[in-house]
């Protein structure tokens, strides 16, 4: 497909009721690598909303949760009981909407008000759904990849950081080796001043950073985390996590490679990007999420990726049926979601089959996950309260 510039990808997939006695936790004189690690669900949210809601975000003083439903664009405010304060669709043509693409989570700025990251900006709402502010960029902001369950906004005091793509893409595109030289991939937005500043280019470390190889525009979508004084980012395609101090975004801190036992890396040959999209290489390694914890751990969502001759297999066993064929490739593509110490990775927590994915990580004793969809049809909205263990 040539001059494809958008590519809409939906949120990667990632005992009901375990008995919530003294468990072991992660904390652990065992090896991470030889830790049995589960998401041990405890408490639930139950919202009296038919619909597939997910968990964007809690407010900080734990009173409200800000939750979505994808499929029809309705945002949810309930208390902390699960009771609706608030629905309504904020994307639209009218004074108090957002006409751009939303690109990624909304997240509480205080107790009554809340971002929504777009395309074409950050909009400022109270809980009623009314329109506060603007905050427009000073380019033309361009998505070529759209992950709505996507953590692409952070917030700490009056800076915002975003992944926000389409700066200087006038200038140096959004794919070849002068991107790869030119762009940077966070930007900051100042609250009070209401300046956009970009920051974080690839580092050297990156094999994104090569002047000899171009990479595709999908290669190196970033996954972003924000620790106490260190911004995190992953690149889509890249088994690494790069940190850079929040006090000089543009110096790198440190480079951790991630030893995942398999991670297809499908590697360009030359200067020179093909605009056409061969599907086969979506299916290299990938990074989903990453969520910097407590005491320098990580959450890594990821899929070790497909090599050609996996591919072409997995396409053969589904003889021609399409659905057949997407349903064969997710379950060839192994991965989940693992910790990582800065040296070593456990392997895949485990997860009880009704939770879905993980929407809010507050801290090891208290992740939030969605339902899995497709293991329950309930009247009501369901969303998880897990807390991690060693088993």
């Amino acid at each position: 497909m040539k001059n494809l510039y958008y590519l809409y990808l939906l949120p990667f997939t990632l005992s009901i009721f375990a008995c919530s006695g003294e468990k072991e936790q992660t904390a652990s004189s065992t090896p991470l690598s030889e830790q049995a690690l589960e998401f041990e669900i405890y408490d639930s949210l139950i919202v009296d909303y038919l619909g597939n809601l997910t968990l964007m975000d809690i407010s900080p003083d734990g009173k409200s949760n800000l939750l979505i439903d994808e499929n029809t664009d309705s945002i949810i405010v309930a208390n902390d009981k699960g009771e609706q304060l608030y629905q309504y669709k904020l994307r639209g043509e009218g004074p108090n909407q957002y006409q751009a693409n939303r690109y990624g989570k909304s997240k509480f700025l205080t107790n009554n008000e809340f971002l929504i990251p777009t395309t074409g900006g950050v909009y400022k709402y109270d809980l009623e759904g009314k329109l506060q502010k603007k905050y427009e960029p000073d380019f033309s902001a361009m998505a070529q990849i759209i992950i709505g369950g996507a953590d692409n906004l952070f917030i700490k005091g009056d800076q915002l950081y975003l992944n926000l793509p389409g700066r200087g893409r006038d200038e140096f595109g959004s794919q070849g080796i002068d991107y790869q030289k030119k762009s940077k991939h966070i930007e900051i937005l100042d609250l009070q001043s209401e300046t956009y500043t970009a920051a974080v280019p690839f580092p050297a470390s990156s094999k994104f950073s090569s002047e000899e190889n171009a990479y595709k525009f999908f290669s190196f979508y970033p996954a972003i985390s924000l620790g106490k004084d260190s911004l995190y980012i992953a690149y889509r395609h890249e088994p690494k996590i790069f940190a850079y101090p929040l006090s000089d975004l543009n110096s790198l801190g440190s480079t951790k490679f991630i030893p995942f036992p398999a991670f297809v890396e499908n590697e360009p040959k030359g200067k020179e990007v093909n605009n056409n999209i061969v599907i086969s290489e979506l299916y290299a390694g990938t990074i989903n999420k990453i969520i910097a914890m407590e005491d320098g751990l990580f959450i890594v969502d990821y899929l070790a990726g497909l090599t050609s001759e996996e591919y072409e297999e997995a396409v053969a066993k589904a003889d021609g049926d399409m659905d057949k064929q997407w349903e064969v490739l997710g379950e060839s593509n192994q991965g989940g979601m693992v910790i990582f110490n800065g040296t070593e990775i456990s392997s895949p927590i485990q997860k009880p089959e009704i939770l879905g994915n993980l929407n809010k990580y507050i801290s090891k004793d208290e992740i939030w996950f969605s339902l899995n969809f497709s293991e329950a049809e309930n009247d009501y909205s369901v969303i998880y309260k897990t807390r991690l263990i060693s088993k």
